[in-house]
């Protein structure tokens, strides 16, 4: 409970009207849970109001200062007051007189002089020299967070951007339920569509897979790898473009040829190992030398286009507007299944020499 009837006194002795749009001054962050006194008050007196008041431990160090029309005139610290005799008069201990600041001023400007000024607290007036209210010095931190975060986001080229995401992002964990539960069917609707798809192309395969029974062995694990380098490339990305590493002016000749050498370089490893591993365990038992090729082709294929998709997608999704966070894996698990096992059977078939 804030000392509110503090504040109704000042503005009805002071007939204040606050009005306009105060969303970016320090009039929309002005907090009313502070004590104060008039100037003719003693020490006696602001520290009964001090006692008296519900102001939290920061803000209670001091005791306001106005005249009788509400105007702001200064502040006595609680340890002056500690130290003062009970009769003394308030005007005798005021200092801070020319640190008011309007509550038209930027909430940066106010949240840095707060800063620079080393105190818990910083009066706000009206047009007219008020007291309206005081800005804090956690709100002020958060403030100048909140405009280093813009900053930087600017400085990505992500301020528009980074804005539409927080807007998403805060209804798919805090919006109503059906939110969610829509977009997230959505995109999840595509990969049901996706896994139908791989469904025909396996059955349209059935006769490779028949007559080697050993390329069933390595179907799941041209669909994982390619999935799991996918999230892989989508997370990167999102936390790149949310830290302001990834700026999307410069996407195409710095991060998405950076991708690709990293991508190529994974795809190739896994390549060699994988195919080996084929190789030695189900291609020479079963008198298929070429079947560690086959496996190998299709990874490095496979690894190669989610890494890509995992960069391309949500870049894509971005330029026109679809949220990326629930769409990007959805679209890049269907490509990769795809076109992998496409790959895979069409290697088989080729190099093994089994007709489709």
């Amino acid at each position: 409970m804030t000392n509110q009837f503090s504040i109704n006194m000042i503005n009805s002795a002071a007939g204040m009207v606050v009005s306009g749009d105060l969303s970016d001054s320090i009039g929309g962050l002005r907090r009313t849970d502070f004590a104060f006194v008039t100037v003719d008050a003693k020490v006696s007196d602001a520290l009964n109001k001090i006692r008296d008041s519900q102001a939290p431990d920061e803000v209670s160090n001091k005791v306001f200062v106005v005249d009788a029309a509400g105007k702001y005139q200064g502040f006595v610290r609680l340890a002056r007051l500690l130290r003062s005799p009970a009769e003394q008069s308030i005007s005798e201990l005021v200092e801070g007189k020319d640190i008011a600041m309007p509550e038209s001023t930027h909430r940066e400007t106010a949240a840095r002089q707060l800063q620079r000024l080393d105190i818990s607290s910083l009066p706000i007036t009206d047009a007219n020299g008020r007291l309206t209210g005081i800005l804090r010095f956690d709100d002020a931190m958060d403030v100048l967070e909140e405009e280093a975060s813009e900053d930087m986001y600017k400085k990505a080229g992500l301020s528009g951007i980074h804005a539409k995401d927080s807007i998403r992002s805060e209804l798919l964990t805090s919006g109503p339920l059906h939110y969610p539960i829509g977009v997230r069917l959505m995109f999840l609707m595509v990969t049901l569509a996706g896994g139908l798809m791989v469904g025909g192309l396996v059955d349209f395969f059935e006769d490779t897979l028949a007559a080697v029974i050993a390329l069933a062995v390595f179907v799941p694990l041209v669909m994982d790898m390619g999935g799991n380098v996918g999230t892989q490339s989508t997370t990167i990305f999102a936390r790149g473009l949310a830290l302001g590493h990834i700026n999307l002016d410069r996407f195409w000749r710095k991060h998405m040829l950076r991708e690709t050498v990293v991508g190529v370089a994974m795809a190739a490893i896994i390549a060699v190992v994988a195919g080996t591993i084929a190789y030695f365990w189900q291609g020479a038992p079963n008198d298929l030398p070429l079947l560690g090729v086959v496996v190998g082709g299709a990874l490095f294929f496979s690894v190669l286009t989610a890494a890509l998709l995992g960069f391309l997608l949500p870049f894509i999704m971005l330029k026109i507007g679809v949220d990326h966070a629930p769409g990007a894996d959805p679209f890049i698990t269907t490509i990769k299944d795809f076109t992998g096992l496409a790959v895979y059977f069409l290697l088989a078939g080729a190099l093994l020499g089994i007709s489709t």
